[in-house]
């Protein structure tokens, strides 16, 4: 195993994404001392399910409010961490280090992007690049939201062309008729809003890698299957399998990011309808959610992503998965988890799963800190319950 003792930054907010990050080099050997961790986000409570992790320290943890003051930071530290590898965990992180990739690059080892950043953010160019190389893509419009338009395709689902932009996912709407379209654009906070055909669809799945040399080398071990998915996110009750599994070319995949020239880790969705025919839905240019899985199933991507960063042999670290894992985003599964197979079995599900959200018995605190403050609510609505 390759062994790391330099710094790595890790920039994301108060979320499992950006935990399993740190669990994915903590379990592979790098102390908590050459991590610095800069959580993204206004009124952070320092007890948090980061500084609760066992691979963190207190001192190593940076809070900005937002994104807009992650460049201000780099440059401020740039000598103590000078030639530090950097992982992004969430859009607005990722957008602003690449977009500001020519004033950090003398200092940091960033990823990268052979085109504008804000416009690849964009559904529409993605969608455009995608269909370039052979991808289809649903119907859609870009629509101003107080603006005329014509569409007439139902059912449709209503998502923001920049996931940094508006309410983000609560601007994502499922819409079956015209007028259920006219009531809910009021309520969407994005200005611009791409208007999608929704699919039927048999399979929503990801493709979870990382890209080295703008695409030189694309590593995709597997992808994930969602078992049981909440409303507007992907990270449910998943399965994550092999590869060789996923009967699908991945080299429109490769071909997509070659065009685009990233480096860096990623994750690409897809949804397949039920006559066989698979949609391209985006290109996340960051450290997926639902990434800790990999780790899970025995390729550590964040690992891989800084090991070549600097310089080191990756030979042995490249490799596909050779068993299925699953993996379970805890609390948030337990309402719908239950109510779709039962207690019995979804207290089965959750201890089989290899991967979780929080839940590791390896670093415990995370879990145990979010089940104490779950626990205190619902002991207040039961009292508060009593006094009615």
């Amino acid at each position: 195993m390759t062994k790391l003792e330099e710094n790595i930054i890790i920039i994301g907010g108060l979320h499992h994404n950006t935990l399993g990050v740190i669990r994915s080099l903590g379990e592979d050997g790098i102390k908590p001392n050459n991590m610095i961790i800069v959580l993204i986000g206004k009124h952070i409570n320092k007890k948090n399910i980061i500084s609760k992790s066992k691979y963190t320290t207190e001192e190593n943890i940076a809070y900005l409010d937002s994104d807009s003051e992650i460049v201000s930071w780099m440059l401020e530290h740039k000598q103590e961490m000078k030639s530090s590898c950097v992982i992004c965990c969430s859009d607005g992180s990722a957008e602003v280090v690449i977009k500001n990739h020519k004033l950090l690059k003398d200092y940091y080892l960033i990823p990268g992007l052979n085109m504008n950043v804000e416009q690849l953010m964009d559904k529409s160019v993605q969608n455009e690049i995608a269909s370039k190389v052979g991808m289809n893509i649903p119907k859609n419009i870009i629509v101003s939201v107080d603006q005329p338009f014509e569409w007439d395709l139902f059912p449709c689902i209503t998502k923001p062309i920049k996931s940094v932009e508006g309410g983000g996912k609560a601007d994502i709407h499922i819409i079956n008729t015209n007028d259920e379209l006219k009531e809910v654009l009021p309520t969407i906070s994005a200005k611009h809003i791409e208007i999608q055909q929704y699919v039927d669809k048999e399979i929503e799945y990801q493709l979870i890698g990382c890209s080295l040399n703008a695409g030189e080398t694309i590593i995709i071990p597997g992808f994930t299957t969602i078992l049981r998915q909440p409303p507007n996110t992907n990270t449910g009750y998943l399965k994550y399998s092999p590869i060789s599994e996923l009967n699908y070319d991945k080299k429109v995949v490769e071909d997509f990011i070659k065009e685009i020239g990233y480096s860096g880790l990623f994750s690409v969705e897809f949804i397949r309808d039920k006559e066989g025919i698979d949609y391209f839905l985006e290109i996340n240019m960051r450290n997926d959610g639902n990434a800790y899985c990999v780790k899970c199933a025995g390729v550590n991507l964040p690992i891989i992503w800084c090991s070549f960063l600097l310089g080191k042999d990756i030979t042995n670290l490249k490799k596909d998965i050779s068993k299925s894992v699953y993996f379970i985003p805890d609390f948030i599964d337990v309402k719908m988890g239950i109510e779709s197979v039962g207690f019995i079995k979804w207290v089965y599900q959750f201890f089989a799963a290899k991967s979780h959200s929080l839940y590791s018995i390896r670093d415990m605190k995370p879990f145990l800190f979010v089940f104490k403050e779950y626990l205190s609510i619902l002991i207040g609505r039961l009292i508060n319950k009593g006094k009615r």
